[in-house]
């Protein structure tokens, strides 16, 4: 399934309807490195398994902490062979992390220049809905709340894949 944006406002994701997305359509969107900012472990593997499940082709490569997601960015200390650590085509965002929270990584991420930064979708178990204004404001693409269900993560995932798919080209 797919959860479509409301029209009239694409941030409100729990009034949103429900489509069928083929498994084909996913395959096609991307087969990029997914970098997660999320530091509960039970959160990365279901994610995981989600994104197994959603038949993506996608490489997740996780970090625990926002500083790390920064020097990850930056090409700094371990994460300077990019052969190992390729530049991510989307980042999946927790907000509340140790350290520097993920609106913080978010101002940081606002700071740097466009080219440099991929874009960010923020999967948090926060369903506040300034939360979601923050992170709008902040420039993140899409907002999800967090499911313990494997089937809502799926689906998510299969959602949230769209962020990172390049536009079509256009005809000139």
């Amino acid at each position: 399934m797919r959860w479509t944006l409301a029209r009239s406002n694409p941030w409100k994701f729990s009034v949103c309807q429900k489509e069928k997305l083929s498994d084909e359509y996913v395959l096609s969107l991307i087969n990029g490195i997914i970098l997660q900012i999320e530091d509960d472990l039970e959160d990365v593997e279901l994610f995981r398994i989600a994104l197994a499940q959603s038949r993506s082709g996608c490489r997740l490569i996780s970090v625990q902490f926002a500083k790390d997601a920064i020097n990850y960015l930056c090409r700094i200390g371990q994460y300077v062979d990019e052969q190992r650590y390729p530049r991510p085509t989307l980042i999946v965002l927790d907000l509340s992390l140790p350290g520097m929270s993920g609106l913080e990584f978010l101002t940081w991420a606002k700071c740097e220049p466009a080219a440099k930064i991929p874009p960010i979708v923020v999967f948090s178990s926060s369903q506040l809905e300034l939360n979601r204004d923050l992170t709008q404001k902040l420039g993140a693409k899409g907002y999800f709340v967090k499911s313990p269900d494997l089937k809502e993560t799926v689906a998510m995932t299969k959602n949230l894949l769209l962020f990172s798919a390049s536009p079509p080209n256009v005809a000139e």
